[in-house]
């Protein structure tokens, strides 16, 4: 197995795919800290533009997401099915190794080089909001548990291709993919219109759609909880210790928060993909 995470690891790197993403990460991290530039430019201490300030963080760590996403899909999406798809599946089993290896191989080869390249996206963004002057206090607790959350929804996302490249091809594999990033991304900007209304308390009609809202987007999380894992990932980095929060609402906020519960599940999502991953790959017909 540990030759198949060093074939992963090197395969990844030689990709144009990673050159390309590479290449749209020094890109959209110049235009952010552009923008930031202009945004610190007046200095402030009220309360107003620290919020300003949480949801200009929370905006550049969700589409450093989105980004890290996009590696993600390119890069696994023919883990096991372009193998297949080439014929470069035959020379590599007709070597002492099991199919289980290849996929839990190809699985933490790409696991270390996605958590490598997210957690720079995370400390970039974040470092690129101290450096220009934000009035953010954050603790090494906040970073750290933040930076933990931010690279658990690409291994998760991972799972569910690799399992999925084990059994399909790599065009279905790729519609997979997308559609459930799409339908957990959509669910989670619902959720939270839902604990907005929810908190608004405007009239029963209201509460009745925040609920509704928010059971939509409790039932997307459970088909690819990575936007549940973001919207965590945005509290504990903006939850100072002193229980003061400056999580935003909408599309970038993190109001509705996962229990533990969710979590628990996702942890047995990982587990049941992989073994589900393995256990056709094991069946396939080659």
């Amino acid at each position: 197995m540990i030759t198949i995470i060093k074939y992963t690891f090197k395969e990844m790197l030689k990709k144009r795919a990673f050159l390309l993403v590479f290449i749209l990460s020094l890109l959209y991290l110049s235009i952010y800290a552009f923008g930031l530039s202009r945004i610190f430019e007046r200095p402030s201490d009220s309360i107003y533009d620290i919020i300003f300030q949480s949801e200009i963080l929370s905006a550049g760590l969700f589409f450093a997401n989105f980004i890290v996403a996009f590696l993600v899909v390119l890069t696994s999406v023919n883990a096991i099915s372009g193998e297949i798809e080439s014929g470069t599946i035959y020379s590599i089993l007709s070597k002492p190794i099991k199919r289980y290896e290849l996929v839990l191989g190809k699985f933490i080869g790409l696991s270390i080089m996605i958590v490598l390249y997210s957690s720079i996206m995370f400390l970039s963004v974040v470092g690129l909001n101290i450096w220009f002057g934000s009035k953010i206090s954050f603790g090494w607790d906040n970073i750290l548990k933040g930076l933990f959350f931010f690279d658990l929804g690409p291994i998760v996302f991972l799972a569910l291709i690799i399992a999925s490249s084990s059994i399909f091809s790599t065009i279905n594999t790729g519609i997979i993919a997308i559609m459930a990033y799409g339908i957990a991304l959509v669910g989670g900007v619902l959720e939270q219109i839902g604990t907005a209304i929810q908190q608004s308390q405007v009239s029963a009609f209201g509460l009745k759609s925040g609920e509704s809202l928010i059971n939509a987007g409790i039932i997307t999380s459970l088909i690819l909880p990575t936007d549940v894992i973001y919207r965590k990932m945005t509290a504990e980095l903006l939850t100072q210790s002193s229980g003061i929060s400056f999580m935003t609402q909408g599309l970038f906020g993190g109001m509705s928060q996962p229990s533990i519960y969710m979590f628990i599940y996702t942890f047995f999502y990982v587990v049941f993909l992989l073994y589900y991953g393995v256990k056709r790959f094991s069946q396939r017909d080659l």
